[in-house]
């Protein structure tokens, strides 16, 4: 990677937070901000839990940049600045009221959206795979987390339901370690 590329990439997660913010600024239902806390705590809470359940067995890592000095922070701010801007913009838009089909594509654009930033960050080095996790299964998870949103809006326990299935597959499928966990 060349010297500007690298420059610019080390300031990729401040840049991606910026966007989230200025997106939920324009685009967000901040008059309604109350309604959508709860899947935006949801959405912390979750990231925190994966998080937590593989720090010693990590399937994905942030690498330092100029401004995360490591995967640990790099997650915080994606938490605390991006999550509860996706949320916001997220849910302000969706077709609750459309045939599932609508549901289903507008689910389908967002995923894409962020698998494609995903696959930036991870063309310029800012996010490595382990544990057999890859491309393909981050794509995936990002579908698995925006039907997640929508349906903690629309039905919170079911969505817990959903998370937790979703983590024990986790656990097992990838063998994460958990009898090792302080």
């Amino acid at each position: 990677m060349g010297h500007i590329t690298a420059l610019i990439a080390s300031y990729l997660p401040v840049v991606m937070a910026l966007l989230c913010l200025i997106a939920a600024w324009f685009f967000g239902d901040w008059r309604n901000w109350k309604i959508y806390y709860p899947t935006m705590l949801f959405a912390i809470c979750v990231d925190f839990l994966v998080s937590l359940l593989s720090y010693n067995y990590s399937l994905w890592v942030f690498h330092k940049t100029a401004v995360t000095p490591n995967h640990t922070i790099a997650d915080f701010m994606i938490a605390f600045t991006n999550l509860p801007c996706i949320v916001l913009v997220y849910l302000s838009r969706y077709p609750f009221k459309s045939h599932p089909l609508k549901q289903a594509i507008y689910i389908a654009i967002w995923s894409a959206i962020f698998t494609c930033i995903e696959g930036v960050f991870l063309l310029v080095e800012l996010l490595s795979y382990h544990n057999d996790w890859n491309f393909w299964w981050s794509s995936a998870v990002w579908v698995f987390m925006f039907i997640g949103l929508s349906l903690h809006f629309a039905r919170p326990l079911w969505a817990w339901l959903l998370c937790f299935v979703g983590v024990a597959f986790l656990i097992l499928y990838f063998h994460i370690p958990i009898s090792k966990m302080k």
